[in-house]
């Protein structure tokens, strides 16, 4: 514990900052410099943005070179089943850098009686849903990829759709694991879970607020772990227009060729744009963290 103190909310800007930036780093290995980095470098160079695509070529291409071109396919299933574990372990390392005792809080609290099998099970059981949050995420990108120019209002709009279908598989995969436990520990019959929870659960309008999940018990870290995938993609996105943005500066336009070094290395640009917007991002939320701590303390 006085490790994690000795390190503590400090520390969270520069991890966000480096886990960002070698994400960027090892797309900027994977991409084929023909097919993937230089229509992203000629996008983000280009000063006729009206006759641009809303997305660079090779984008879907990228996605598919990391997780298969094939979703229900073994590799694409193995690679979004490791992707989902190395987010649990990042989610998990900045909630316990943030707040330690609310990560062992959260590691001990189960909403089923054998807390001891509720971790492993609801882990895999997270994968799967993870697998299927992939397929949403896939098909984000292809329709994103196909507008002729970006347009804010749909694509906040498509933004907001992605989150809250999230929330709902997600919730449907507690629900079920729910069930599933009480019909095994407790040897419930079908016909009894129904006398006793209905669809209660299922239906369960809470499902829609609040906006940001409560922190109750793992589920939590395993909640925002799964939406990994959507996070990385809007990132993308957002940096994307950014790094665009800061290149048609005239008076930065060169020094900034030159640094990003935009021609060779497109997604180590994009990336260092990208760990940046993270790091402002995870700054805000440890002030707001901070802050509400500080109120629950006064009240």
């Amino acid at each position: 514990m006085d490790i994690i103190q000795l390190f503590g909310p400090a520390s969270v800007p520069a991890v966000v900052f480096g886990s960002v930036l070698g994400v960027f780093e090892l797309g900027d290995r994977l991409a084929s410099q023909q097919r993937v980095k230089d229509p992203l470098s000629k996008w983000l160079v280009s000063f006729d943005v009206q006759k641009a695509k809303a997305l660079p070529e090779g984008t879907q291409e990228l996605f598919e070179r990391i997780f298969g071109e094939r979703h229900f396919s073994l590799k694409c299933f193995v690679l979004s089943a490791a992707f989902s574990l190395c987010a649990i372990v990042f989610v998990s390392i900045i909630v316990l850098l943030i707040n330690p005792s609310l990560f062992f809080a959260l590691l001990r609290a189960s909403p089923v009686p054998v807390s001891f099998l509720y971790l492993p099970v609801w882990i895999v059981w997270a994968i799967l849903i993870d697998y299927v949050s992939l397929f949403k995420t896939r098909i984000i990108l292809r329709i994103l990829t196909r507008f002729v120019r970006f347009q804010i209002l749909l694509s906040l709009g498509i933004l907001i759709i992605d989150y809250f279908t999230y929330k709902v598989l997600f919730r449907i995969g507690l629900v079920v694991m729910f069930y599933l436990f009480m019909l095994a520990y407790f040897a419930f019959s079908i016909s009894d879970m129904v006398e006793v929870y209905g669809f209660d659960l299922l239906l369960d309008t809470s499902v829609f607020v609040p906006l940001i999940p409560e922190q109750g018990d793992f589920t939590y870290i395993l909640f925002w772990a799964g939406f990994a995938p959507s996070i990385w993609m809007w990132l993308y996105v957002l940096a994307l227009f950014v790094t665009r943005a800061l290149l048609r500066s005239e008076k930065l336009v060169k020094g900034l060729r030159w640094f990003f070094d935009v021609e060779k290395n497109p997604f180590r640009s994009i990336g260092a744009v990208a760990a940046a917007l993270a790091v402002i991002a995870s700054v805000a939320i440890l002030l707001v963290s901070a802050e509400v701590s500080r109120i629950s303390s006064a009240s």
